[in-house]
């Protein structure tokens, strides 16, 4: 199946993509420690760096996402900030500060003419070494990246991620490439440094020249270093965990062995692309990874566009749906205030859950199974849910338990009521898209299966638009 291939592409881009990175770490590693200890830049060291930095990785990787990858993406975060704050403040600032926002300025205007800038009348090979290395080195990480990004931003909206993934990652960028880019020009400028000559002459080297006549030059590049490690290890970490569930079938927690599989797997590719040719291989690597890639793209953005029109439909289902309308049977008004002030416990939720919901659930259920259709009812502690199949259709509602803090306008009307924290409980409606946050605590039986109903007529009325449209 063409789903398969797509999952070797995206392994292979994966691979390579993350190996280029270490092995341009591991020059620019070496070059920092032979600037502070004088170990010269040699295979035989890089190759134990890339050994070293693939243990850092297994280990992290064997933690997991909440324990290992975590604390050293926290750790790299903070030394990389500490470090651009340290070069603000010990470089031309009121320069820095002028430089932010004319820079800004200059990339906005220049966007589009530089995308499409290919040096047709003007050829030289700076756009293959340069422009198209690093399109094919971001394109092959694409696939990790935005796995990786995904499952830690489960539960967000589209707008909320796109202002957590596009936006801060570019403001932060061009605050970095502003930092470090011109106080680099403002030394060339000022003759205290030829920046220029450095990066002509090795561009590993460059950074820790460039840092050599700041203040406090021996802790700034030890802080690199350490920094220039700790990027390479969360790439790889979290890397060989997408590449472990891509090869898993998607499943989200792969067996160790596995990770470390693949975690000393892109060790070894790095290690082979280094002593194969070293940059050059290593671009080359990026480039080739990249291109079939770049064709699942398009295809994926289709998708994405595909899937957002199918929102759409959905959200106008649930808006509003023709025919048949169905209520919750009339409650009297006492009742429905005391349900609305009521702040039940753990047990009675649990009891409601138990005894209302269940029996609904179930009693639809087999109404459904006797028309022909199937259906199915999962009960647990604090969740219970009806699966209704439609073909490849899938229509889920549940009902799960959530503890939340006692509103603030309840709390008197609970004092010398209950003991312990203030917590109460809901019992909060959830659909196949996600939770829908209201709480049906309190209702009848008729109630919970009317509610369901209503649900249910909305997922029809989506299927019917969606087909139409």
């Amino acid at each position: 199946p063409i789903g398969h291939l797509v999952d070797i592409f995206a392994v292979f881009g994966t691979m390579f993509g993350v190996a280029t990175s270490l092995g341009l770490g591991v020059l620019q590693v070496n070059a920092g420690l032979d600037y502070l200890f004088g170990i010269a830049p040699d295979i035989s060291v890089q190759l134990m760096l890339i050994a070293g930095i693939t243990l850092l990785a297994t280990a992290s990787v064997v933690s997991g996402i909440n324990a290992g990858i975590r604390r050293l993406s926290e750790l790299n975060l903070g030394l990389a900030i500490a470090l651009m704050l340290f070069v603000l403040a010990v470089g031309p600032t009121v320069f820095l500060l002028q430089a932010a926002m004319q820079n800004t300025g200059a990339y906005l205007s220049d966007l589009v003419g530089k995308t499409f800038t290919l040096y047709a009348y003007q050829p030289n090979e700076w756009i293959g070494g340069w422009t198209l290395f690093y399109w094919g080195w971001w394109i092959s990480w694409s696939p990790f990246v935005g796995m990786f990004i995904a499952r830690i931003s489960r539960g967000r909206t589209i707008r909320e991620f796109v202002i957590g993934v596009l936006l801060v990652p570019s403001g932060f960028t061009f605050l970095w490439f502003t930092i470090f880019g011109n106080t680099a020009l403002a030394m060339q400028l000022d003759g205290s440094a030829q920046m220029v000559d450095a990066v002509q002459a090795d561009v590993a080297v460059a950074l820790f020249q460039f840092l050599g006549h700041l203040p406090f030059a021996g802790i700034s590049m030890t802080i690199a270093t350490l920094l220039v490690v700790t990027f390479f290890v969360t790439s790889s970490d979290s890397g060989s965990l997408v590449i472990d569930i891509i090869t898993s079938g998607g499943e989200p927690e792969p067996p160790v062995w596995q990770r470390v599989f693949w975690a000393v797997t892109e060790g070894a590719v790095a290690a082979v692309l280094l002593l194969a040719g070293g940059l050059a291989a290593l671009q080359t690597g990026a480039i080739a990874s990249g291109f079939p890639l770049a064709a699942i793209l398009l295809v994926v953005c289709y998708g994405l566009f595909t899937a957002l029109r199918q929102e759409t439909h959905r959200q106008q289902s649930l808006q509003a749906a023709p025919g048949l309308a169905v209520g919750h049977p009339p409650v009297p008004w006492k009742q429905r205030l005391a349900v609305l002030l009521h702040q039940p416990t753990r047990e009675r939720a649990v009891a409601f859950l138990r005894d209302t919901v269940a029996p609904a659930l179930k009693e639809v259920a087999e109404e459904i199974r006797g028309r022909g259709m199937s259906a199915e009812v999962e009960v647990a502690e604090r969740d219970a849910r009806i699966v209704v199949t439609h073909g490849e259709d899938v229509f889920v509602y549940g009902v799960t338990l959530r503890s939340v803090p006692v509103p603030s306008f309840a709390v008197t009307a609970l004092e010398g009521e209950r003991e312990g924290p203030d917590r109460t409980w809901r019992a909060e409606v959830a659909l196949r898209e996600g939770g829908q946050r209201y709480d049906i605590m309190g209702f009848g039986k008729e109630q919970v299966i009317a509610d369901l109903l209503g649900q249910y007529e909305r997922h029809m009325h989506y299927l019917n638009m969606h087909m139409a449209g």
